[in-house]
């Protein structure tokens, strides 16, 4: 089976190029005659690939190769911009600087938006497209209302789109962070969401020159999915974008800023997603739900997408409790906790399914099509068998903070576990702090009453063993904060503190610590003074549970940083891991 990233889509957002894409399928539309008798000959310099473009778009009936619908990418050492046509879909969109055809990355984009919404129908089997009734109505429509009706009509059957008009029903207004944060993973790996006031906090404690960068790429995945989804459903009338002014406080100053992309449902989108939920007199509208959609990211993805997947199976238009959800998961190979059943549930709600919950147990009353789960078995690794493991102790902690060991973990992420850990430690928990994150910044600090902490994140698959020239940075982070002055470091992050915190620690934390990272802790201790520690992931969230149940006070908090590494309750040993994480670069944002 390939592999295809279905029905979470980012960045494709012209209805025309959508439309010419699926008139790729049609052919009678003249997108295809020109494709094939004009652009093909002229775009495609490789005379064999020409051939196998030309045979393919010939076949009767049109279930076109995906591969060949997409085309390749660049070759080694070649720029984007320079690269030649190589497949149909590509030559079907003109780009905004007037090339006749676009790349790979796009093409495959506007295939997967047109594949998830209905225009287009994927087989799983043989990677193939083809055009679906839906899409064939789209094609032949005239006219701009036509054409709005249409995609009003995919767009219901899409739950990422249902789901955000849901959040919108009752006439909140959402910010894209407010709606990220609600939408598909709930913040695991592929799902991220910067949370709103630590985005509020970097527009105000950057210099004026960085303040336009960091609106324009300060996003989680999650959050530009909602910015595009809501961008879809805005063109056709269903919500409005209306910027929305928030604010946050820092110390006591209080902060106030307007996110732009913000959303509200109209009276149109009301009566829209009454027909999708087939309300009233209206038939309910069917689902697309392709297995992979149901996790994006990550060595456990397809692991993830078979749980998703049963869990689905096992209470569409069946009510089933909990025992019994087990139960049927465990006929299907998979065997899991009461604690991460609720918990997947939690997900699949948030990806747009009709998620109805009773004292008698859960059902999905959504007709669904297009789910087809492999039947290959697939076992966890190490982290996700760590993830589930600390689910099951987090009692007061919100689940939605597991993301950090899926963080912790990608060698990629560290801006994300960065936010994350900032974001565990002053919105979950009571500290005051900020997310620094910048050159000549340490990652983050936390203060409560007279305490500090300066906090630095390594986001590692194999480990960190805190190397000399990292200790020394700390020690660094440390005397500027003891010394104060501006002509150290122009920047002066240490203004951050409140001005009554006067006991500093230092923290760093990681997915695990190995090698000689004591004797480098101490070393930090030595030179400057200051106790500090280190604190893997995992309990770092035991940290967050004992001081949410109150088992742990904040004053006896700061009384853990003694040089060493910080354990609370729980261990793993973690000598033996090797985390199946050969390769750093699994998550992306």
């Amino acid at each position: 089976m390939a592999e295809r990233t279905l029905g979470w889509i980012q960045n494709p957002s012209s209805f025309e190029n959508l439309k010419n894409v699926v008139s790729v399928f049609d052919k009678n539309s003249d997108i295809y005659k020109e494709i094939l008798n004009t652009k093909l000959p002229k775009l495609v310099k490789d005379l064999d690939l020409q051939n196998k473009l030309i045979s393919e778009l010939e076949k009767d009936p049109l279930e076109m190769d995906y591969v060949l619908l997409k085309g390749h990418g660049i070759k080694s050492g070649q720029k984007r911009a320079d690269a030649e046509c190589s497949g149909i879909v590509q030559a079907a969109i003109t780009t905004q600087g007037g090339r006749a055809y676009t790349d790979d990355w796009t093409a495959d984009g506007f295939l997967r938006w047109g594949i998830s919404i209905g225009l287009l129908d994927y087989d799983t089997e043989k990677d193939t497209v083809s055009i679906t009734k839906l899409g064939e109505k789209f094609v032949k429509s005239n006219s701009e209302d036509s054409d709005k009706e249409i995609l009003i009509s995919a767009f219901l059957s899409y739950p990422p789109a249902v789901r955000i008009l849901t959040l919108l029903e009752n006439g909140d207004h959402l910010t894209k962070f407010e709606l990220g944060k609600q939408l598909g993973g709930l913040g695991e790996a592929g799902f991220t969401s910067i949370p709103q006031d630590l985005y509020i906090q970097a527009i105000e404690l950057a210099a004026d020159k960085d303040k336009a960068s960091i609106r324009s790429n300060t996003e989680g995945s999650a959050d530009k999915y909602a910015r595009m989804i809501s961008g879809w459903l805005s063109k056709v009338g269903l919500i409005q974008r209306i910027g929305k002014e928030v604010s946050t406080k820092i110390g006591d100053v209080e902060y106030k800023v307007n996110i732009g992309h913000s959303f509200r449902i109209t009276l149109n989108g009301i009566k829209e997603l009454k027909r999708a939920m087939g309300l009233s007199s209206y038939p309910k509208t069917d689902k697309i739900v392709y297995w992979q959609m149901l996790a994006t990211k990550g060595k456990d993805r397809d692991y993830i997408r078979n749980r998703r997947g049963y869990i689905i199976k096992a209470i569409n238009n069946r009510e089933r409790n909990l025992e019994d959800i087990k139960a049927y998961l465990l006929e299907n190979n998979i065997d899991e906790s009461i604690t991460t059943i609720e918990d997947e549930l939690k997900v699949i709600e948030a990806m747009g399914l009709s998620f109805k919950h009773s004292r008698n147990g859960y059902v999905i009353d959504d007709n669904i099509i297009k789910l087809e789960i492999p039947r290959t078995k697939i076992s966890k690794t190490n982290v996700l068998e760590l993830k589930d493991k600390v689910r099951d102790k987090l009692k007061y902690v919100d689940h939605r903070y597991l993301a950090l060991i899926d963080l912790a973990y990608d060698g990629t992420a560290n801006r994300d576990f960065e936010i994350q850990t900032i974001d565990l430690l002053i919105n979950e928990l009571k500290f005051k702090g900020v997310r620094l994150g910048e050159s000549r910044k340490p990652d983050g600090i936390i203060s409560y009453n007279i305490n500090g902490v300066i906090i630095d994140n390594k986001a590692y698959s194999t480990g960190y063993n805190l190397p000399i020239n990292q200790a020394d940075e700390m020690i660094r982070y440390i005397e500027e904060n003891q010394t104060r002055d501006e002509k150290i470091n122009s920047n002066k992050w240490w203004e951050s503190f409140d001005d009554k915190v006067k006991d500093f620690n230092y923290l760093f934390v990681s997915s695990f610590f190995k090698g000689n990272f004591k004797n480098n802790l101490k070393h930090i201790a030595n030179r400057t003074g200051v106790s500090g520690g280190a604190i893997n992931v995992e309990n770092l969230l035991y940290f967050a549970e004992e001081l949410k149940a109150g088992r742990l006070s904040y004053v006896d908090s700061f009384k853990m940083y003694d040089n060493d590494e910080i354990y609370v309750g729980d261990f793993s040993d973690y000598s033996y891991v090797k985390f199946a994480a050969e390769e750093e670069g699994e998550y992306l944002t």
